[in-house]
């Protein structure tokens, strides 16, 4: 790992994170709301090609409508996924990545502020915070989509994460596990770290990003450097 990167983590005043497959692990929730609210329609969708089109890129319900001529819109089946996504959540098994805690608490004790800001909406985000058992109160702010915010890759959800911080882009260091995500922490002047899981690996971004590293490598960052309790 580069020095510029350990430096640029550990001099950061805030961090922002993405939600779903960056801080929980609720990734494949999602692919199963979304096979629900298909399948109404009859139709499935490849699991293997959902995490390169739906998450990583973005603009997949659009897509897949079109690619198979289906006569049903977006927004309905956006409505579907969303009811069949709570359900989901409110019932479990839902966790965040072993590793979050311990960062969110080096963070913490290296002085800086930690959000959440995604796409995700706020409530949506505490049921699933409040399912996995994770202490909120460690989080100085959660940030989800509203109808005032534009989603990812717009850079809105970090702009407003970072006014209600009081935090300022360039100190500011975004994590990340999707090509939009990365797009919107580039848009809004942040640097970012594309965190690797099991659902992005193979993918590629031309994004700019200090590094790609999974959760241990970022929890080895604080570590190593006397940051984490």
């Amino acid at each position: 790992m580069k020095q510029a990167v350990v430096d640029a983590i550990l001099s950061a005043e805030c961090f922002l994170w993405d939600f779903d497959g960056c801080f929980a692990d609720t990734e494949r929730l999602h692919y199963l709301a979304y096979s629900e609210a298909f399948a109404h329609f009859g139709h499935s969708i490849s699991e293997a090609e959902y995490y390169p089109l739906f998450t990583h890129i973005g603009d997949g319900t659009r897509r897949e409508i079109a690619a198979n001529n289906l006569k049903i819109s977006e927004e309905y089946i956006l409505r579907l996924k969303s009811e069949a996504y709570r359900r989901l959540i409110g019932l479990g098994p839902v966790r965040c990545f072993p590793e979050t805690a311990e960062i969110v608490r080096a963070m913490k004790a290296a002085g800086a502020k930690v959000a959440i800001a995604s796409n995700s909406s706020e409530p949506e985000i505490r049921t699933v915070l409040d399912t996995a058992g994770y202490p909120v109160d460690e989080i100085d702010l959660i940030v989800g989509k509203n109808d005032r915010l534009r989603k990812k890759p717009a850079p809105d959800i970090f702009l407003y994460a970072l006014e209600l911080l009081g935090g300022t882009a360039s100190k500011t260091v975004v994590l990340e596990d999707s090509n939009r995500g990365l797009a919107a922490a580039s848009a809004a002047g942040c640097q970012s770290v594309w965190v690797r899981t099991r659902y992005n690996e193979g993918l590629e971004s031309a994004e700019p990003h200090l590094d790609s590293l999974t959760h241990a490598q970022i929890l080895d960052v604080f570590r190593l450097n006397g940051s984490s309790k």
